[in-house]
């Protein structure tokens, strides 16, 4: 039985030694930390331990820090991606699972996992269990049969691994018939150059100012009470990071080389309704992957490898139409070269913190640093609109410097010369390192295999690689020669290609159809969601029917919500943050008279109400006096302020304010008079609707937008209030609103008809 070394004890490393059970080998699973679970495993204490029945090593039952080496998550993180991307093929998630699953969710995820396919109880009655060695590190990997780029191909290639046991300090070698390298993409923090010596600086002197971290480092935003931090970087992590020590900070500056489309977790979509005989349209509210992953053509999809200048302007047009005018009207603005290839960042309160002053963009890099702190940014892209580009410019200040500046490889800290030679590595390659078939194999290197080089929790991703690598080494796959040299040329070309897209294998659907046709050379078409426009999920990637349709019948309910309006409180009040002008007429339907109001209005999510507010009311109002009403991001009720001048007749108007609260509570978005500057008693409960539209309206609404409504009745005493909301939306952002009320009572008969529009910022 050939027995395999996995380097790495995370997803890509679970999956590995999962899918060379199954092939008939023997995995032995090295890993540093005490636990599995790599950059999941929570950053507490908590973190739990490998299954017990096949570890090697268990942990005391002291209090010992369980902090895991490889963990990049913070506290209260969750995924950017839901839990139909972020599965393996045949591990379904729970069913009270979040759709967005938490790091804590994630680590359980991959625990059960273990627990599943690694044990002895579980794994197959003609198999060993997985074997694991933690806390030891890999420090050689080598060729032990012959020099590697020069090997012979059969089952008689050995390869050395050493490794120091960190619980003994000793150094231990052993021969395996096999390596699958699954230590991740995500390892050594990659720093700007000019700040090595100011990391070194601070080692030596800690009172020196700014402090430095870098995004793997970061867990919570308390440490930063009251602070000035600058933020670096324009990735996920960045805007995430950025938006979450704002609930903390006195001041929060990005420092953004470069303009991604910032979309939200949940995405809004309109889709043609086919039950409707006039061409009527259907709204959905999806998990953004659902979105974004779909199909272009029927399986298998050909991997596209490259963008044209007429590609990249499509993909353009395409983010623009989910995000709408949000993001070009703030300081954000949009990516201004549509020639080439568009980055995407997932953030759901980042764009809003900016628009309403909470997070400050600086568009350029970070270049230098004085040395009293000073930051120095040049090279600064040109902002939307702006015919100048920005000149070079300096941040003083600051307290504090997360660099989100990403990671580099570490390959060459155990894989040998001659390993790393034939791969053609090149540590500093943040985006390709080394050549690769499918980025999993080397025809020159038999036996060694790659998992999980690829970035993002593309789960499936990592499920078929495993696949594939186990197939190859068990010799239950055959590849060709001609298959090894197409595949190294692709490799070779995503390196050499420029511009370079967001991620090499940008084309998912693409990457994932091609590697299920190895691993199934070819006779397997998944059950379902192989047409045109269908999403890529990886439990369709496998061959158990029953959970397949478990899957199919999961997905369909997921969409069946999205179109039931629970979701659309929250994308509703996403979208009309900002300011407005407004007009609002009241028609006395007794007498005919009109009265009118006008001015502006302010909905804002991160407010703070002073303790003596503009009515002379003088007491504190413990719920709003942070940014997030419970310290939890996204929970703050929406303040409606309006400001304006009501005109009782032509020669006479004064000045006017009001206040509303406005939360979502399940699905309603509920509205709460505001007196004496605080919260009183609900005025009106609103179940959002997209309005019925038939292909010909559709085609007349030159902006491409579409409305949402939602009535309510609330008695005021003796007097009815009914009430019509309108929203329109475009994409992610409101673009009018119409509000309708309609009230009678015994001293009271008139109809209000307000109309906002936003002013852009």
């Amino acid at each position: 039985m050939l027995e395999v070394a996995v380097i790495g004890a995370g997803a890509s490393g679970l999956v590995a030694a999962r899918h060379l059970i199954h092939a008939g080998l023997r995995p032995t699973i090295f890993e540093a930390a005490k636990t599995i679970g790599g950059a999941w495993t929570p950053s507490s204490s908590s973190a739990l331990t490998p299954p017990s029945s096949s570890s090697q090593k268990q942990l005391s039952n002291d209090n010992d820090d369980h902090h895991h080496p490889a963990s990049k998550m913070w506290n209260g993180m969750n995924t950017n991606l839901s839990k139909y991307t972020c599965r393996f093929s045949d591990w379904p998630w729970p069913d009270d699972a979040n759709v967005f699953p938490s790091v804590d969710e994630m680590h359980d995820y991959l625990e059960s996992y273990a627990d599943e396919f690694l044990t002895a109880s579980t794994s197959s009655p003609s198999s060993i269990p997985c074997n694991f060695r933690l806390e030891c590190k890999v420090f050689n990997v080598e060729s032990s049969s012959s020099q590697a780029g020069q090997q012979d191909g059969n089952d008689n290639n050995k390869y050395k691994v050493e490794w120091t046991d960190l619980n003994t300090q000793t150094t231990h070698s052993r021969d395996f018939g096999g390596v699958v390298v699954a230590a991740g993409f995500f390892h050594t923090p990659r720093w700007p150059a000019f700040l090595k010596n100011r990391i070194r600086e601070e080692v030596l002197d800690s009172s020196k100012r700014p402090r430095l971290m870098h995004s793997s480092e970061y867990k919570s935003h308390f440490p930063f009470q009251d602070k000035n931090v600058a933020v670096i970087g324009s990735s996920f992590s960045a805007l995430e990071i950025a938006a979450h020590v704002s609930q903390s900070a006195a001041r929060v500056v990005n420092v953004s080389p470069s303009i991604p489309w910032v979309l939200p977790r949940w995405i809004p979509t309109i889709t043609q309704d086919g039950k409707n005989k006039d061409g009527g349209t259907t709204m959905n509210i999806l998990p953004v992957d659902m979105v974004l992953f779909k199909r272009k053509s029927s399986y298998p999809q050909k991997e596209e490898i490259s963008m044209t200048p007429d590609d990249c302007r499509k993909r353009h047009e395409y983010l623009r139409s989910l995000v709408g005018h949000k993001q070009r009207n703030s300081t954000l603005g949009e990516p201004t070269d549509w020639e080439e290839p568009a980055l995407v960042a997932i953030s759901d309160e980042y764009v809003d913190l900016i628009r309403e002053g909470k997070v400050e963009v600086i568009h350029g890099r970070l270049v230098g640093m004085e040395e009293d702190g000073t930051l120095q940014i040049g090279n600064a892209p040109t902002a939307a609109g702006s015919e100048v580009p920005q000149p070079h410019s300096s941040l003083s200040g600051i307290d504090h410097i997360i660099c989100c500046t990403g990671y580099t490889s570490q390959l060459h800290d155990f894989l040998s010369s001659d390993i790393l030679s034939a791969l053609n590595y090149e540590s500093e390659d943040t985006f390709c390192p080394m050549t690769l078939s499918w980025d999993v194999l080397h025809p020159t290197l038999p036996n060694l295999a790659f998992c999980g080089m690829y970035r993002g929790p593309y789960m499936g991703t990592m499920d078929l690689q495993a696949r594939l690598a186990a197939g190859v080494m068990s010799g239950k796959i055959s590849i060709s020669e001609d298959e090894y040299d197409a595949a190294m040329k692709t490799s070779q070309t995503i390196r050499n290609y420029i511009p370079r897209a967001q991620f090499p294998h940008f084309d998912y659907p693409g990457y994932m159809d091609s590697l299920s046709q190895l691993c199934y050379s070819g006779n397997y078409r998944p059950k379902y969601n192989t047409d045109i426009g269908d999403m890529i999920v990886p439990t369709f990637y496998q061959q158990n029917e029953k959970l397949s349709d478990e899957c199919s019948l999961e997905m369909q309910k997921e969409i069946e919500r999205g179109q039931d309006g629970s979701r659309m409180p929250k994308i509703v009040l996403q979208s009309i943050l900002g300011s407005w002008s407004f007009d609002r007429h009241i028609v006395h339907l007794q007498t005919r008279k009109v009265e009118r109001v006008y001015g502006t209005v302010k909905f804002s999510k991160y407010w703070e109400r002073s303790s003596s507010s503009d009515n002379g009311n003088d007491d504190d109002d413990d719920t709003a006096d942070n940014l997030f009403s419970d310290g939890s991001k996204g929970d703050n009720p929406v303040l409606y302020r309006e400001d304006g001048f009501y005109e009782y007749s032509p020669t006479q108007s004064f000045e006017v304010f009001r206040e509303y609260e406005y939360e979502c509570n399940h699905d309603a978005l509920e509205i709460y008079f505001v007196e004496a500057g605080k919260r009183a008693h609900l005025f009106l409960s609103l179940k959002f609707l997209p309005e019925t539209m038939t292909a010909l309206e559709q085609k007349f609404d030159e902006d491409g937008g579409y409305w949402v409504k939602a009535t309510s009745d609330h008695l005021c005493i003796k007097d009815l209030y009914s009430a019509t909301f309108r929203v329109k939306l475009n994409g992610l952002s409101a673009s009018e609103i119409v509000i309708k009320y309609r009230v009678k009572g015994p001293a009271k008969d008139y109809e209000s008809t307000t109309i906002l529009r936003p002013n852009w910022s």
